[in-house]
């Protein structure tokens, strides 16, 4: 699950042209395909370190798909990604597995990714799923490298009267 978000990232950042050798962690076959960001306006400002994508935005490669109000990508002066936000109502993410049949997608109102610690953020009705399996928040936040996931509760919920996080996971199949 973890390993797809970061690939929407590094997509969407290789697509700015801010990653150059940076691997993508998506269908091998998708790291060969053309990248594609499709927007009303493009706009770079490179004093800023700053690339604004704006309206209807569709970035694709491969089996990735990437959607927004907004992608606004940061780097620095040497051109490397430094953190990315893709905004929409909602921002919608959805990548083919290697060898599952089911895609792992994820939606949020804010998706951002945060390089110099390694964190892809989910804000805003937060849901990340493959196939029956999810885990819903109003935050939920991916650790890339040391491998964990925090998620951080929703809305109030009638039956217990407190804010709650919701996982789904389906029995191992014997």
């Amino acid at each position: 699950m973890r390993r797809c978000v970061l690939s929407l990232i590094l997509v969407v950042a290789g697509a700015c042209g801010f990653l150059g050798a940076a691997q993508v962690l998506a269908l091998s076959s998708d790291r060969q395909q053309v990248i594609t960001v499709e927007a009303d306006l493009a706009e770079a400002d490179d004093g800023r370190r700053v690339t604004v994508y704006k309206g209807s935005v569709v970035i694709t490669q491969g089996s990735l798909r990437i959607s927004g109000d907004t992608a606004t990508v940061h780097y620095n002066r040497e051109r490397d990604l430094t953190a990315l936000v893709v905004v929409g109502k909602p921002a919608h993410f959805r990548q083919q597995v290697e060898g599952q049949s089911d895609y792992q997608q994820a939606t949020a109102q804010r998706m951002e990714y945060r390089a110099d610690n390694n964190l892809i953020i989910l804000l805003g009705d937060a849901r990340s799923w493959q196939g029956r399996e999810q885990i819903t928040g109003d935050r939920i936040v991916f650790d890339t490298v040391h491998n964990r996931v925090q998620a951080h509760a929703q809305a109030t919920t009638k039956a217990s009267g407190k804010p709650r996080v919701r996982i789904t996971i389906l029995p191992n199949k014997e």
